[in-house]
């Protein structure tokens, strides 16, 4: 059992028994689900289920057929994808769809998914909610919900009005970590689908399912009934290194398995596999056979298309302290190396760890956090996205020893109204559709704790008024109330926009800002500190091999050195998606060749940053060579980040002259423009 599921199994003891919240211990909207769903008298070790309304499902199936329509074929990839339940409801939260990977799953079909009656679990909490949910294990209220794991994304009009929602639910194991994404994807799909309405037959092939495939961490490949390659995401390619070349549909997957005759065995599959099914690969160069387990397989239908075949990998364990001589640390030395480097950098107790990073611009960062964590002072958090600005305000909160929680809101994802009630909270029928016992806002259930104001150039201006009150007068009044509630809070509020621009533009308020900004952070890009990506990439390494399920192994020199090139513009989230590809593509850190990075990583990694002082546009290809369009492209986007936007130093490195440059922009159909940065030097910006 994890350390999180103990956690809220302890949680929902405590609460089922004396209805306590352990604050530190549940997310704050399963807490207030679960005071919802006590309050509603629901006992947490009831069974029962209601059954099927069946004159109910069938007119709501009839009235909403356009929907079922653009829904069931994204339902259908999804329940063999994840081999999970996919229901659909409405703005009633009636299930008038369910595609179950069971031979019989009548359980919330035609029922109405009401928090009262069924309690906490992703189909009510959207509702709720009304943003993307995730509930797991001893989440959910009533014990006999337990054993799933689900998420659900809403559908949402334009004013943010509710209307239904989609749903997975895995009833065997907890549900990946793309999964939440892979829903919110699958939400977006099923809206093109519905705005096409009768031309969405057109654009239903397996191409179709590339956003969902690509988002799924697992290897998957999509074949014809005869066993052709049609589409694979990249956890594929290490098996299949070079599918794409051929033209569509015409390579077979048996040029990669180890013994052709696998692939009558694949085609030929009973519909429910008893156990997984080993399937073995050609072997790269002088390694041994490469070897996948098949854990899930089912034809797709699509109206008016041929059905395809998807196939869902996982890669077999591998023995964690299994050393390769020559080739990397063992296992248990790298976890060493970490854990004592964390002690170096960060000496917290309990084996926590805020942040890395050894570097003097981080080590700046760090004492500024040390000096004021304990101070009850407003900290403004100004850097670009990916810099790391939520784990330093989480680092904040833990060090200044606030006994209320860590709550965070970001104020760019949510429209105005909506922000507005997740921020101060209502009382029951303040407005239509207000739920009748109300509801806690942020700030009351931040209260002695922390409020974290995520991208707080994105609130309207006139909600920055009221939180300006918030702050001055220490109290908040919910919506549709007149009385106040004092608070101990401490608001951190951060921002990856220029704040004086916006002040500038009358889109901030000055006097907000000099209330936020009691202590500004200023956290530096990871190209600034460049020293620091080693520490971060044995960071990740250790903490995505153990979520991967990979041996831990180092990274080599070599792909380190590449990795330090690089100017990373997305910072250190980059960083830490980067690694995760790497080890889901070759299996280990290891295994990480140079050749095994990004493109654009890895074709600066040789590469002297002083060029020929000029040449031809046909000398500057040589630079690209190989690289496809796109690839091109952003490896153009790369050069114009490390040279900090200077153009002429960008066409010296490539060995191009002015016009040179031109022509190679205009080759790749990309235009320039030069605008100016946060600090107001000159810098140009490559873009289509």
């Amino acid at each position: 059992m994890t350390q999180t599921t103990e956690h809220a199994l302890e949680a929902w003891k405590t609460f089922v028994s004396t209805g306590e919240i352990l604050q530190d211990k549940v997310r704050p909207e399963i807490a207030l689900s679960w005071k919802r769903c006590r309050n509603a008298g629901l006992n947490p070790w009831s069974s029962d289920f209601a059954k099927e309304n069946s004159a109910l499902l069938q007119e709501k199936r009839l009235r909403y057929k356009p929907s079922l329509a653009a829904t069931q074929p994204v339902m259908r990839f999804m329940k063999v994808l994840l081999g999970c339940n996919v229901s659909l409801m409405d703005g009633e939260n009636f299930v008038f769809e369910l595609i179950s990977p069971l031979n019989t799953y009548s359980r919330t079909f035609g029922t109405f998914m009401r928090e009262a009656e069924v309690g906490t679990g992703n189909a009510t909490l959207v509702c709720s909610e009304k943003r993307p949910v995730r509930i797991d294990g001893f989440e959910h209220y009533r014990a006999i919900a337990q054993s799933y794991s689900g998420v659900a994304a809403p559908y949402l009009d334009g004013k943010g009005h509710y209307f239904g929602a989609l749903n997975f639910n895995s009833p065997f194991g907890f549900l990946p970590p793309s999964a939440l994404d892979l829903c919110v994807q699958s939400v977006e799909l099923t809206k093109a689908l519905y705005d096409m309405g009768p031309r969405a037959s057109s654009v239903l092939t397996v191409d179709f399912f590339k956003p969902l495939l690509s988002l799924y961490e697992g290897p998957v490949v999509a074949v014809d009934g005869k066993g052709r390659i049609l589409v694979a995401n990249m956890a594929m390619r290490p098996y299949m290194p070079d599918w794409d070349k051929y033209s569509y549909g015409t390579q077979s997957l048996s040029a990669y398995l180890s013994d052709s005759s696998l692939l009558r065995q694949l085609l030929e599959l009973p519909d429910r596999m008893e156990e997984p099914l080993p399937v073995a690969f050609k072997p790269k160069r002088s390694r041994g056979a490469l070897e996948l387990s098949l854990v899930r397989h089912g034809k797709v239908e699509l109206d008016g298309a041929e059905p395809f075949m998807l196939l869902v990998f996982e890669a077999p364990a591998s023995p964690a302290d299994e050393a390769v001589p020559g080739a990397r640390k063992p296992a248990k030395a790298v976890a060493k190396a970490v854990k004592r480097r964390e002690a170096e950098i960060m000496p917290l107790g309990e084996g926590e760890v805020d942040y890395i990073g050894e570097s003097d611009e981080w080590k700046a960062v760090d004492r500024l956090v040390r000096k004021v964590s304990p101070v009850k002072t407003n900290v403004l958090l100004l850097g670009e996205t990916g810099t790391g600005k939520e784990v330093v305000a989480r680092a904040l909160h833990r060090r200044s020893g606030r006994t209320g929680a860590f709550v965070a809101v970001n104020c760019g994802a949510l429209p105005r109204d909506l922000l507005a009630t997740e921020l101060f909270g209502y009382e029951g029928g303040a407005f239509t559709g207000a739920r009748e016992e109300g509801a806690v806002g942020k700030f009351e259930f931040a209260d002695g704790g922390t409020l974290f104001l995520d991208e707080i150039g994105e609130m309207p201006v006139d909600m920055q008024v009221s939180l300006l009150r918030v702050l001055q007068e220490s109290s908040v009044t919910k919506l549709g109330s007149n009385d106040t509630k004092p608070l101990d809070l401490r608001v951190i509020a951060a921002t990856n926009q220029n704040i004086q621009r916006l002040i500038a533009e009358k889109k901030f308020r000055s006097d907000l800002y000099y209330r936020l900004s009691m202590v500004e952070i200023h956290l530096p890009q990871l190209r600034r500190r460049l020293d620091d990506v080693p520490l971060l990439v044995e960071y990740f390494n250790a903490r995505l091999s153990q979520q991967l399920n990979v041996p831990l192994s180092a990274f080599p020199e070599a792909a380190m050195r590449a990795l330090q090139s690089y100017s990373w513009p997305g910072n250190v989230r980059e960083l830490r998606n980067v690694v995760e590809r790497c080890l889901i593509m070759e299996g280990e850190g290891a295994n990480v060749g140079v050749s095994a990075l990004p493109l654009y990583i890895a074709g600066g990694a040789n590469q002297s940053p002083d060029g020929p002082a000029s040449a031809s546009v046909a000398e500057a290809d040589d630079h690209l060579e190989g690289l496809r369009l796109f690839e091109a492209r952003a490896r153009l986007r790369e050069l114009v980040g490390r040279f900090d936007g200077d153009l002429p130093k960008v066409a010296a490195h490539l060995g191009v002259d002015e016009e040179g440059m031109r022509e190679l922009l205009d080759k790749l159909g990309m235009k320039a423009r030069i605008v100016l940065d946060e600090e107001d030097d000159i810098a140009a910006f490559v873009r289509f």
